[in-house]
């Protein structure tokens, strides 16, 4: 009987946390149909033969904390996850994504994008393709459009908020009882049609473009229990949700958050998955809000941690996001080609001016805040070992040797960065999981029992961060190259990125390699996995910047049986659909 393809002689990481097998897949439809030691499958039965003797065959990676909810209604591709072996993305994260929504309140919702999670509205205005009004609609459209890979949507309070309560109403007011029961029943409706989570954000210094924090953001217990019960009413009980707290800014609400967690999880039988890492503040606490959630689980509660398996942070660069932006002196050459600029920004006199006049916007002393207070974990893109640099090479160690305030330290870096990797090179900022300048922290966070691997905000933040190739720095850094600390054996590395979070979102049909299970898979050469330099392009709908970073090493992505990609390089194939719960 004829098969549509088979892959020869790989070494299977199945995602269950098995030893690696040797074994031929063969794969009929969207479906894996055999597994059978090397060579026992005749290979002139398939259409498509791939050889894969010494790769490593892997399921599809599912990240669990993108936000794609616009993007996904323009782009077939959705990029960057679709370059690092990705295969199904969970959208609408953190409170926010557009439906339900009525066509008054579609650019609120695109302002509250923009805000929280930094992507352009410009290109948000110019990119989505309206055609739904409630949740289920959105589902359809989504579910309308071919693409490279699969997405999954969750419930955003914000938009559910907005919607209830209303035209003209405060979107952070306590909810009368009517609307609550508005919420609930919205909540059921998008349970049933396939949301396959509900999310909230809980952080007050999240807003929108027009500084109103995400709706949601202080909703009474009441409202999260109402909207919860209503969601497993509709068949789904999960909740994703952004504490307040998470960047050590108020350890106490951090900690109440984890008891308001504990409550909801008993009164409604829902797992609740919460963003957690080590922030530069407070970079103890996460063990304290660790130990306080497997308390919560030992009295019956189902709370999940989750976190990114990297130093997380900022790119900056003179092209793309840096704390200078609105000063005078650098507004008047912002628009000269990147040489030329740092030439004129090389000038001692226009540098004294810079980093001495006063900072214009909110946004901007924020981030001059966060920057400058963030020099122990600041490195330049030639440091050694960057994904894991000896905090001796960081721009603390150098302002030490010069005696320069932190402005004039992050000015210089900026245009020695500027000048290096062929004018391509970034300043990486590591605000979260590099407080103590290692890995460690994160290995034991990673190495419990039930914690989640995600929070690389893909379509997000598009001009500061690209950590949506975690699964690349996964394969690369924590199984092949670390040398500061233990490594991670590879099958429990495919694990965290596969059956792990298929398992908590209900993806019953995917996550490991197993007759009958979807065929997504990768095709990977241990040797070669590894990341590329970030990169700028221009091509979000209104010709905004974004970072992207690639891949080299993924030899071949299938999704539901179909080749996506061989060797990085797009094959045009569009499997993808949405996947409901």
């Amino acid at each position: 009987m004829p098969i549509d393809l088979l892959l020869r002689h790989a070494d299977l990481a199945d995602g269950t946390g098995s030893p690696l097998r040797r074994a031929d897949l063969a794969v009929e439809g969207d479906r894996i149909t055999a597994i059978e030691a090397p060579g026992a499958i005749d290979p002139g039965r398939a259409a498509l033969v791939i050889d894969a003797e010494g790769r490593l065959v892997t399921p599809g990676f599912i990240d669990p904390h993108t936000h794609y909810d616009g993007q996904a209604t323009w782009d077939d591709r959705l990029a960057p996850s679709c370059e690092h072996g990705v295969s199904t993305v969970v959208m609408g994260n953190c409170g926010v994504g557009f439906a339900p929504v009525r066509a008054s309140d579609r650019a609120v919702l695109i302002d509250l994008m923009e805000g929280v999670e930094d992507i352009p509205g410009s290109a948000l205005h110019d990119g989505i393709r309206w055609a739904w009004e409630g949740f289920p609609e959105y589902l359809d459209a989504l579910d309308r459009m071919p693409r490279s890979l699969d997405v999954a949507a969750q419930l955003p309070h914000g938009a559910l908020r907005t919607f209830a309560l209303g035209a003209g109403a405060d979107p952070n007011a306590p909810a009368s009882a009517e609307q609550i029961r508005t919420m609930a029943a919205l909540a059921r409706e998008a349970a049933e049609a396939g949301a396959i989570a509900f999310s909230s954000n809980r952080i007050a210094l999240h807003t929108s473009t027009s500084g109103e924090a995400v709706p949601g953001t202080f909703a009474e217990t009441r409202e999260i229990a109402a909207i919860l019960h209503g969601l497993r009413e509709g068949g789904c009980s999960l909740f994703q949700v952004v504490p307040a707290g998470l960047m050590g800014e108020d350890p106490d609400g951090f900690r109440r958050e984890v008891e308001l967690y504990r409550t909801l999880s008993l009164e409604t039988g829902c797992t609740i998955v919460f963003t957690i890492a080590q922030n530069n503040v407070q970079p103890g606490l996460w063990r304290e809000i660790f130990a306080r959630a497997d308390a919560a689980n030992a009295e019956g509660a189902r709370l999940v941690p989750m976190t990114i398996n990297r130093p997380g942070g900022l790119l900056l660069s003179w092209d793309t996001f840096h704390p200078f932006s609105d000063r005078k002196s650098y507004v008047e050459v912002a628009d000269r080609p990147l040489a030329e600029r740092v030439a004129l920004l090389r000038d001692p006199s226009r540098r004294a001016r810079i980093v001495s006049e006063p900072i214009e916007t909110p946004m901007f002393e924020h981030a001059h805040r966060i920057i400058t207070s963030s020099l122990g974990s600041t490195y330049l893109p030639t440091t050694p070992s960057l994904a894991e640099p000896d905090p001796a090479a960081s721009l603390a160690a150098r302002q030490r040797k010069t005696n320069a305030t932190a402005d004039e330290v992050v000015y210089d870096a900026l245009c020695d960065a500027a000048e290096a990797m062929g004018g391509s090179g970034f300043l990486h900022v590591y605000m979260g999981n590099y407080a103590e300048g290692s890995l460690d922290v994160v290995h034991e966070m990673i190495s419990r029992p039930g914690t989640l691997v995600g929070g690389g905000d893909g379509g997000a933040h598009v001009t500061v961060i690209c950590d949506a190739s975690y699964p690349t720095y996964m394969l690369e850094h924590w199984v092949r190259e670390r040398t500061r600390g233990p490594r991670i054996p590879i099958e429990t590395a495919i694990r965290k990125l596969t059956r792990d979070p298929a398992e908590l979102y209900g993806f019953c049909d995917r996550g490991i390699i197993e007759v009958g299970r979807r065929a997504d898979l990768n095709v990977i050469d241990r040797e070669r996995i590894g990341l590329e330099a970030p990169r700028i392009e221009h091509d979000l709908p209104s010709g905004a910047p974004r970072l992207l970073q690639g891949a080299h090493g993924f030899e071949a992505t299938i999704v539901a049986g179909a080749v996506t990609s061989r060797e990085g390089r797009d094959t045009g194939a569009r499997p993808g659909r949405l996947a409901r719960r």
